[in-house]
């Protein structure tokens, strides 16, 4: 998705023609085209995974569930939405509400019916906060799918799965000091990628 920040180094045509193809997109999914779907679907799903897990931690197959009924809700009842924006606020509420629905039915199960503590159910001040987050991820994350697969494959398992070089080495059948090179090279791809975007963005991920 372009940004709004970056329209700036396009000419007021090209503005003009952004513009219109995000209102026929809008248009065409109120219409009831799955394309149009498709096309939010691959836009939001992985930052909305990100958001997920973050409240849900380690119940990562539900925070899947949850984003796919996410988007199941969005379709059922998308003829009330004209703009982007509130297509991306709908999701991010519709899936908070699920995961806290979720650990709190959880919880109760655990607890023989007993309520989650009112401060957990009440409005998430982090919520934004974790919002931003998953979006930072998963820009992060297009850059990374973007590396050579042996370098995606030695920052999936540093970064997502938390394993050292020996632990990787080990994974993929590779000396320590070919991981280290990979690894490098994979920084050092990824610093020059955002080096138009501000400081804190990349420090954010390391």
């Amino acid at each position: 998705m372009t940004r709004a920040a970056n329209w700036s180094t396009f000419g007021p045509f090209n503005v003009r023609m952004m513009c219109n193809r995000l209102s026929t997109i809008i248009a065409n999914f109120q219409a009831g085209d799955p394309a149009a779907l498709e096309i939010y679907f691959n836009m939001y799903k992985r930052p909305l995974h990100y958001f997920a897990k973050s409240f849900l931690k380690h119940h990562a197959p539900e925070a899947e569930e949850i984003v796919l009924d996410s988007f199941v809700k969005l379709w059922q009842q998308r003829a009330n939405f004209n703009d982007e924006e509130k297509i991306k606020a709908f999701l991010y509420i519709v899936t908070k509400n699920a995961c806290l629905s979720f650990l709190n039915s959880a919880y109760a199960r655990q607890h023989f019916e007993t309520e989650l503590p009112d401060d957990l159910l009440a409005e998430d001040p982090e919520g934004h906060a974790k919002q931003i987050k998953a979006e930072l991820f998963e820009m992060i994350a297009q850059e990374v799918r973007k590396l050579p697969e042996t370098q995606q494959k030695v920052i999936q398992l540093s970064h997502y799965e938390n394993k050292s070089h020996s632990e990787i080495s080990e994974a993929l059948q590779m000396s320590k000091n070919t991981v280290y090179v990979n690894y490098s090279r994979a920084i050092s791809t990824l610093k020059k990628a955002f080096k138009s975007q501000k400081d804190w963005l990349f420090t954010f991920f390391m």
